[in-house]
């Protein structure tokens, strides 16, 4: 009964692997277009690109300022009628006025000097906007990275549906085999349950390796703004790209320090606060204008009685300011901005520090990734050779099924790991140029 159970599930389950295979279309992605692709249509990228947009029109309205500010006025409207009271509060007349008043001005004021407020604004403006920009980069090389990761996921992911369907096909025939063993009365029938159940779990492994394929297919797809129902498949000869193995550690820390973008913001940061400096001073310092005006108005005001004439006037004025209560605030102002600085400095200290960490570690773990292959592609061999040696002894009857059983889940993990380990290469490589400011 049993026996008849599983051969009805395990044409089931491998019918539905096809079907799905069938059902969606493969398409071949290279690492070139997954990264231009990627950066293109990323949401999160396009948010970033947007921050440096604004910060590119904050600097605009900062130049502005260096410009004259011109006002344009205008008010028209009705004038009641006065009313003429004695000293007792008697009524005496209403004075002959005008029943509408006009009155038109244009002002221009052109800042002369302002202590370096206005081209210190600017500067903070362009230091924003370097921020931002360096943001974005960061922004770009994680998400390079993080492509790359399930570029990487989709490779391992297709080799072990391949070593599952080789196995499948092996433990297919290996069962025949002890079917014919069984049916002559030289095995029980535990070695064919047992067998049929292994046959069962493999193709259950590659049923849930296509489903994986298929949710990380979609990932890519959404960052990418592809149909969700593709089905990508890798290059494999991204897999054969020789790195570059001659950068010593203190090549890759010194690039960081040079070329990784939160080292980047913690100078311009550094910069930041010296210009806040600046403009701290500044506010200490007069201020000096220059301004224009010319006025066309009627009546003619401040005139007894009212005189129903149109007016205009002009004038240029200097302006000369200073705020007093800054001298109060000078010691403290002064004092915060230069703590500022130190601050930003210590935080450049510090960004050095984790840098030089994270770069040695991903460093090691790369190392270690490219021993790990080599190990690995040893005992490879020897879970090869240690399945082909139980497996005849098996068949001749000199080992139980448990000996093959556990001998084949060997060599299939082995396979299983070296693929994670290669692909781990690539990717402790990616992680490597990342944190180094290369990617």
């Amino acid at each position: 009964m049993t026996k008849k159970v599983f051969i009805l599930i395990v044409p089931v389950i491998w019918l539905t692997v096809i079907s799905s295979v069938k059902a969606q279309a493969t398409y071949k992605l290279t690492v070139p277009e997954l990264f231009e692709k990627g950066l293109e249509y990323s949401l999160s990228i396009k948010s970033s690109e947007l921050k440096v947009q604004i910060s590119g029109d904050r600097l605009a309205l900062a130049k502005n300022k260096l410009l004259p500010d011109i006002q344009v006025v205008g008010q028209f409207g009705y004038v009641g009628t006065s009313t003429i009271l004695d000293r007792d509060l008697s009524f005496m007349k209403h004075p002959e006025a005008p029943d509408w008043r006009q009155n038109y001005q244009v002002v221009a004021t052109q800042p002369l000097y302002q202590g370096g407020r206005i081209k210190g604004n600017i500067e903070k403006s362009e230091l924003d906007e370097e921020v931002a920009r360096l943001s974005l980069e960061k922004d770009k090389s994680g998400l390079k990275l993080w492509l790359v990761g399930k570029y990487l996921d989709l490779y391992d992911l297709y080799r072990q549906q391949d070593v599952y369907q080789h196995n499948i096909k092996e433990a297919g025939k290996r069962l025949q085999d002890i079917r014919k063993m069984r049916e002559e009365g030289m095995i029980t029938t535990n070695d064919v349950l047992r067998s049929e159940i292994q046959l069962s779990n493999y193709e259950l492994l590659l049923k849930e390796s296509r489903n994986n394929i298929i949710l990380v297919s979609q990932q890519l797809a959404i960052v990418m703004a592809m149909d969700e129902d593709l089905l990508f498949e890798p290059d494999s000869t991204f897999l054969q790209e020789k790195e570059d193995m001659t950068v010593t550690l203190e090549e890759y820390i010194q690039s960081a320090y040079e070329n990784y973008p939160d080292i980047k913001i913690s100078r311009t940061n550094i910069d930041l606060a010296r210009n806040n400096m600046k403009l701290t001073k500044a506010d200490l310092l007069p201020a000096l204008s220059l301004q224009f005006g010319n006025t066309f108005q009627r009546p003619i005001p401040n005139t007894s009685p009212v005189q129903d004439y149109y007016l205009n006037s002009w004038g240029l004025t200097l302006n000369l300011s200073y705020r007093i209560s800054s001298l109060f605030d000078r010691k403290h102002s002064l004092s915060s901005a230069k703590t500022q600085i130190n601050l930003q400095e210590l935080a450049e200290d510090q960004q050095k520090q984790n840098i030089r960490t994270s770069v040695k570690a991903a460093y090691l773990k790369h190392q270690e990734a490219l021993d790990k292959v080599k190990v690995l592609e040893h005992s490879l061999k020897q879970a090869d050779e240690n399945y082909r040696i139980v497996h005849k002894k098996y068949f001749n009857q000199l080992s139980i099924l448990t000996d093959l059983l556990d001998a084949n889940t060997v060599q299939l993990n082995a396979e299983l790991q070296l693929t994670a380990a290669r692909t781990n290469v690539i990717y402790t490589y990616y992680q490597l140029l990342e944190i180094s400011g290369k990617l």
